[in-house]
């Protein structure tokens, strides 16, 4: 289905991996392509409801845009370069919850996969930097996202001295650049199972509840819980809300109604 990813299913859980090992999982102009359409394949899934996004192998999350490939994008304005990377859930518009998790090196554009997902875990053997300014590049977008997440200084620290310092798994822990470090042999298994603890959720109500926490962090707080009634007065006009509140008295597990991204 994908040249630079695999994409698959199973019981209610995508797994979206960047497959490109022999490259460290670098961003080239296939994977820049097609990321767009993995993410629109999982918006539009209705038996997906969690994803997770890897890399392939043990050795790198992903190591950036890769120098020998480098992505298409358009720089002739800001709407148009916008418009042309679209490599993240957050960049596609998708309000299904995601799961990252980050099974070794990552560097440069990798960092987006990080400041863009919902939750994301570690390998303890995962490395962190961010190599933009060694090579007479602007780390910006990435930045920009991480310091929704993280400590001002420590995203500075990262960007400022590139390649030359490496942040380990530990100090992602601390940083909250990531919010768990579990050994490499479980990572996946880890991540699978705090996806399952979704699974059972409304998936409108998570989307929703998705989109409201990411607003706070875009707009004042009195915007953002204006926002936060708008999602909860149009959550229970729907029918999760209503097979939520008979299947609680009921004494059963609930009959949710499939993801529709039109509908949020």
């Amino acid at each position: 289905m994908f040249e630079s990813l695999n994409y698959e299913v199973s019981d209610g859980v995508a797994l979206i991996t960047l497959n490109r090992e022999h490259r460290h999982n670098a961003i080239d102009t296939a994977m820049g392509r097609e990321l767009p359409q993995v993410w629109s394949a999982f918006n539009n899934d209705p038996e997906a409801v969690v994803a997770i996004v890897t890399g392939a192998g043990n050795k790198a999350f992903c190591s950036g845009a890769d120098i020998g490939d480098v992505p298409e994008l358009d720089l002739s304005s800001r709407a148009a370069a916008s418009a042309s990377m679209k490599w993240t859930s957050q960049h596609n518009d998708v309000w299904k919850p995601v799961i990252c998790a980050v099974n070794g090196l990552v560097n440069g554009a990798g960092l987006h996969f990080l400041a863009d997902s919902d939750i994301v875990l570690a390998a303890d053997t995962a490395t962190f930097f961010d190599s933009h300014v060694n090579v007479g590049l602007v780390s910006a977008l990435e930045s920009v996202g991480l310091a929704r997440r993280m400590p001002f200084e420590a995203v500075l620290r990262m960007a400022l001295v590139g390649s030359k310092e490496r942040m380990s798994a530990a100090r992602a822990l601390q940083c909250g650049l990531v919010g768990e470090v579990v050994p490499a042999d479980q990572l996946l298994e880890r991540a699978f199972a705090i996806a399952r603890m979704m699974q059972g959720n409304s998936p409108a109500a998570m989307a929703r509840t998705k989109r409201a926490i990411w607003a706070a962090k875009q707009h004042s707080l009195n915007d953002a819980l204006e926002y936060a009634w708008d999602l909860i007065i149009e959550n229970n006009q729907g029918a999760d809300y209503e097979e939520g509140m008979r299947a609680f008295s009921e004494k059963r597990p609930p009959q949710w109604q499939p993801y529709s991204p039109d509908a949020n």
